[in-house]
């Protein structure tokens, strides 16, 4: 006697002619199940699945021709370009090695801290500040970066002090250089940055680097104080280029 019920069973082997071959349904439906708008068992669920598959090609195709439009798209960000170092202003690989091994040890010094807060020497300051409220950022730069007011912000407001100092770096004119509290203070916000680092923080680490060589890239490397100069800068290229590991932005 046959059963009344219908049969969903993987097929054995597959069959390129059937057009359903790379479906597999292997439940039983009884045939005394109602579609209904909303189902209500498992049956019914199955059952709505199958009739709205049934609706479909099994291979969905492209129909638009979109290759008018492929000259706008790009599968990378466009990348600002980075001024090269004039030959007598580029700090040699032993310099730069000695800038980051002085920097790791700070930075080695403020996990400590982060970590153990036994060990802070002062009272910590927390810093609240407006993030889109420029005088009041130019204001805190003002102040003298001490340890107790930069561990005193957290790292959205490190992220946005830090791209606040670059956009600062565009007032300075060709042939000048950063003043030393701003160049303090960048310095210190480096050491205080938390890592892993997130995508936002990379792009503005990689800004601060593009900004200082452009800066460096107007000095004029016959000024016998062009090398003066070119030193903060150099340090901060060299910290976000051999530190945080963008290297291409290396000299």
């Amino acid at each position: 006697m046959k059963s009344n019920k219908k049969r969903f069973r993987k097929k054995a082997k597959f069959d390129e002619s059937d057009t359903d071959s790379l479906l597999t349904p292997c439940f039983q439906i009884n045939p005394d199940v109602v579609l209904k708008e909303v189902p209500t068992t498992g049956e019914e669920y199955l059952l709505r699945v199958i009739k709205e598959r049934q609706s479909f090609a099994s291979v969905s195709r492209c129909d638009k021709d979109y290759s008018k439009y492929a000259k706008n798209q790009s599968c990378f960000a466009e990348e600002l370009p980075h001024s090269k170092a004039p030959d007598n202003l580029r700090p040699t690989i032993e310099w730069q090695n000695v800038q980051v091994a002085d920097f790791s040890e700070v930075r080695m010094y403020v996990s400590k801290l982060l970590i153990n807060k036994s060990l802070w020497p002062v009272e910590i300051q927390n810093i609240e500040v407006d993030p889109y409220n420029i005088p009041a950022w130019k204001n805190l730069f003002e102040r003298d970066p001490k340890l107790s007011c930069v561990l005193g912000l957290h790292s959205a407001l490190l992220d946005r002090g830090l791209e606040i100092l670059t956009e600062i770096l565009g007032d300075v004119k060709p042939g000048n250089t950063l003043d030393h509290k701003t160049g303090q203070w960048i310095y210190a916000i480096l050491a205080c940055t938390r890592q892993p680092l997130i995508s936002e923080t990379t792009s503005i680490l990689r800004n601060l680097a593009r900004k200082c060589a452009e800066i460096r890239s107007h000095l004029d490397p016959d000024d016998e104080n062009s090398k003066i100069a070119a030193t903060p800068l150099n340090i901060f290229i060299c910290l976000v280029s051999r530190y945080f590991r963008q290297y291409d932005l290396a000299d």
